[in-house]
């Protein structure tokens, strides 16, 4: 994964992440929460049954009943305290009701009167907070789904599975919400001295205290989002700055280089980044510049095209007009013939043109091959010697092989190109050598062709690699090398990342270097 991926994913993933884990831990606190608060009234309950029941056997010593007496209530209230938030009622074993702490007597419910007090901005607020991360922690909560709270007038143990439960001897736990989504805990015990059950104790507790305590913990919860939400905003204003604003710019630069006639303009370069953008702006600047390489030395391409066609085509123009004038048929046959040498000239011309400008596709689409270069250049030359025999052809190689990825036909047309213009400059009975080395530290392929012929002037040594420039050997005919051999010769080494150049021997005659790289 690139750099620039994780920072992005890192950013857009970590306030989620936060978000999430605070959810799940608030989920998980609240049933913390509920299994202590259970604990705590169970152990309250059975400390009140076990009071009952005492009460009972001393009230009853004579015979056990399976029933509880009336005065249960004045024992009761003692127990619970009074102005408790503790609700405890007892229910005789046929599921009655026998005492409530919630109502003194009868079924009159305690009336609390207190002043209303208005709240503040501050309590409002925090009001608001806290409902709404309750609502949104109660995506991953089960407690929505708990059974409402019924406050009934006349209340029987079947209204209740835990007291059903309690009055068969096993005490049992229930978690109700109420009508304003408030919980409500509570516990039924059996009250029982020894094996027999008198009755059931039921305790009851609201949800305030842990409400009270989510509260807070929601609050706590809110500001460390805040923090993270101010922290991944400062984060992503950096982002966009180190992304948006160098594309932006580098699309700018784009478009008016686009719209520019000026055709050694170049993209503005970034500052230094060492990441894919700046990787991208140093690529698109090499790219552009390419482009503006390619677009110049086609028009250079077209202009020397122009010109060395318009030769040929003058001298046929003035050949022809001349024809129509000529009065005898030796001046005719003349003229025929320089008209057929323009044809000649022109469709040499062509062909050369033509192959130049193919050179790159074609090597791009015939691919390359894993290439013993020793036995290639040897093949070569055996075949060479019946067509310049004339000339002696002499090959230095190594002992050992040197492999080459090539394509064997451009390489091939590049060393008939070199030995061709050798033998043009080389006296007859002369010699031209081929030395073959591998400088294996370097991987890489030199192979030198040398001829005895009168050499290149110093200032010439790059110009004969140059499009049209043909200097050629005394009583040679005028036009019968297009002056595109060599360049040829040079773009496709080129094209195999290698390098092609000419330089005098000490000796007398030329020396032309190929170098190409070897295959590891």
């Amino acid at each position: 994964m690139s750099r620039l991926t994780a920072r992005i994913m890192a950013i857009m993933l970590f306030p989620l992440a936060i978000f999430l884990v605070g959810l799940l831990s608030l989920d998980q606190y609240r049933t913390t929460l509920i299994q202590s608060e259970f604990v705590a009234l169970e152990r309250q309950g059975f400390t009140l049954a076990r009071s009952l029941a005492l009460a009972e056997a001393d009230r009853d010593r004579r015979a056990a009943r399976r029933q509880l007496s009336p005065e249960t209530m004045t024992h009761l209230l003692p127990l619970v305290g009074l102005g408790s938030s503790l609700r405890a009622r007892v229910f005789q074993p046929n599921g009655v009701l026998l005492a409530d702490t919630a109502r003194r007597s009868g079924f009159q419910p305690n009336v609390d009167i207190r002043r209303h007090q208005g709240k503040s901005w501050h309590r409002q607020t925090r009001n608001f907070l806290n409902n709404m991360v309750t609502a949104a922690s109660g995506w991953f909560s089960p407690y929505d789904e708990l059974p409402e709270y019924v406050e009934r007038r006349r209340q029987r143990a079947s209204h209740y599975a835990e007291v059903i439960a309690a009055l068969s001897g096993e005490p049992r736990r229930a978690l109700r919400i109420d009508r304003d989504g408030n919980l409500l805990l509570s516990v039924a015990v059996p009250v029982q001295n020894l094996r027999l059950v008198r009755g059931a104790l039921m305790v009851s507790i609201g949800g305030g205290k842990i409400e009270k305590e989510l509260a807070n913990v929601n609050i706590v919860f809110l500001q460390l989002f805040a923090v993270v939400l101010l922290v991944t905003l400062g984060l992503s204003l950096y982002l966009a700055r180190s992304i948006t604003r160098p594309i932006s710019r580098l699309a700018a630069a784009a478009d008016k280089l686009r719209q520019s006639a000026d055709m050694s303009s170049r993209l503005q370069r970034l500052p230094h980044r060492n990441d894919e953008i700046g990787r991208l702006s140093d690529s698109l600047i090499e790219l552009t510049d390419e482009l503006q390489k390619r677009i110049q030395a086609t028009a250079a391409f077209a202009a020397d095209v122009a010109h060395e066609i318009k030769n040929p085509l003058s001298s046929l123009r003035s050949a022809t007009e001349t024809f129509s004038r000529a009065k005898t048929a030796a001046q005719k046959k003349k003229l025929l013939a320089v008209i057929l040498q323009d044809v000649q000239r022109l469709d040499r011309l062509i062909s050369d043109i033509s192959q130049a400008s193919r050179v790159d596709t074609e090597i791009i689409e015939q691919g390359r091959d894993l290439v013993d270069f020793s036995s290639l250049i040897d093949n070569f030359l055996q075949m060479r010697a019946q067509t310049y025999s004339e000339h002696k052809l002499l090959f230095e190689k190594p002992t050992m092989q040197i492999m080459l990825r090539i394509n064997e036909s451009r390489i091939v047309q590049v060393i008939d190109n070199v030995l061709s213009n050798a033998i043009s400059f080389s006296p007859k009975q002369g010699a031209v050598k081929f030395v073959l080395s591998h400088e294996v530290a370097e991987k890489k392929a030199v192979l030198d062709i040398l001829d005895d012929g009168p050499g290149i002037p110093e200032s010439k040594l790059d110009t004969v690699f140059k499009r049209f420039y043909s200097e050629r050997p005394h009583g040679e005919n005028f036009g019968e090398h297009s002056g595109l051999g060599l360049s040829i010769a040079r773009q496709i080494v080129e094209a195999h990342n290698g390098n092609l150049t000419a330089s005098n021997r000490l000796g007398g005659g030329t020396r032309f270097r190929l170098v190409l790289p070897t295959e590891s």
